[in-house]
Parts: C-alpha cells; sequence; structure tokens
C-alpha cells in the first residue's frame, strides 16, 4: 500500500501549497507558499561598519520584523531557512574563503528558545563558524537608550585569543540598528588580527 505524501501548508498563510508547483523544486527547505514568499522582498544594501564592507539583506520593515519575531519570539523553527533560502548558493561562493563569526546573543535566552537564533539562521551557507565572542550581561536592545546601547562593549568578551592572521572573518547578525553591537564585536576581532573583517546582516534599519 502505498503512502500518500503528507500535504504541505504555507508557515505564513496556512494555506496547501500544491505539490506539482515549480517552486516547491526550487525551495524544497521552505513551508512558505511562493506568494507569501514574493511578499519577503530582499533589497541587498552596502554599507560601511567602522571603514569595513557590510552587507543587508532585508529592509527591516514591518514584514521582516514580524517574521524574525515569529522565528526568534515565537521559537518557530520551522521559519529557519526563510531569510537565506533563496541566496544561500550565492552568498556561499561569495564568502566561500571566510570564516563565520556570529554576534552572540545572551546564553540564558538561548537556553529559553533551545537555539541560537543568529548561528541557526547562517548555516544555511555551509561556511565554517567559530563561536568566538559572547555576551556576559543581558541588554535589550530595542528598549535601550543610546547610552545604554554604547555600553554594550562591556557586555562582550571574546573567548581565547586565537590568532586570526590567516582568516577571513564574515561578522554575522540579524539586524543592524545603531550598529553598536556590531563595532563592539569588530574591536574585540580586530585584537586578534584577521585578514579581513567583513558583514552580513539579514536586515538593516532605514534611518540608520
Amino acid at each position: 500500500m502505498k503512502l500518500k505524501k503528507p500535504t504541505k501548508v504555507c508557515k505564513l498563510c496556512f494555506k496547501e501549497i500544491d505539490d506539482n508547483l515549480l517552486f516547491n523544486l526550487t525551495h524544497p527547505s521552505v513551508d512558505v507558499c511562493p506568494w507569501c514568499y514574493k511578499e519577503i522582498k530582499p533589497h541587498f544594501f552596502k554599507f560601511k561598519v567602522l571603514g569595513y564592507n557590510a552587507i543587508s539583506i532585508y529592509r527591516y520593515d514591518e514584514k521582516i520584523q514580524a517574521l524574525l519575531y515569529q522565528f526568534k519570539g515565537c521559537f518557530d523553527f520551522e521559519l529557519l531557512n526563510i531569510f537565506f533560502e533563496r541566496f544561500s548558493r550565492e552568498l556561499s561562493l561569495r564568502y566561500r574563503d571566510y570564516v563565520l563569526v556570529p554576534v552572540p546573543s545572551y546564553k540564558e535566552d538561548d537556553d529559553i528558545r533551545e537555539f541560537n537564533h543568529v548561528e541557526e539562521m547562517f548555516k544555511i551557507l555551509n561556511l565554517p563558524m567559530r563561536k568566538m565572542i559572547v555576551k556576559t550581561k543581558r541588554i535589550k536592545q530595542a528598549t535601550s537608550s543610546a547610552k545604554r546601547r554604547k555600553a554594550i562593549k562591556d557586555c562582550l568578551e571574546h573567548t581565547g585569543n586565537s590568532d586570526l592572521s590567516k582568516y577571513k572573518i564574515l561578522l554575522v547578525d540579524d539586524v543592524h540598528t545603531t550598529g553598536s553591537t556590531l563595532k563592539a564585536c569588530i574591536h574585540l576581532i580586530e585584537k586578534l588580527h584577521p585578514k579581513k573583517i567583513e558583514v552580513l546582516v539579514m536586515a538593516k534599519t532605514d534611518d540608520i
């Protein structure tokens, strides 16, 4: 007896996804229908962080903010690949000789959701990853004053003192707002003398 293939349902609109769509073949790891997927529009914005080249894939608009909250805040792990899946091959080629360094979140927050959202989000690039920076205190960036955001540098430290002179580092994060966290991480990485540093973020606010 042949078992019936389970019905695939869009994680966003909750409508059934037609198995015969070409979209299912080209996006096998994303449980989202092609119509919802089209609403997640990339913009690939280039900018600088402390003089280093940086790219954001999306504009941090209401749609991306809601999706990130669903993934990160509501622990909806099935949305894992929605942000980078369609660009994973191109990004893997662009940064093929880089080592990923994820911006850390507070360990207790990771323990609550049972995963680190930044690490998991960027794993789809299939690049080596070094978790060399830790966050020692919880600071909620979204509700912090500008002065408190700058204090983020006092809550970050690197683990060990490995020489990075042979490595190109790709610093990755979910959202760029003021850039305080990225700058603090760059200052720590610079002390280890990397061959090169670049930054890749999932989304960036328009006003910064």
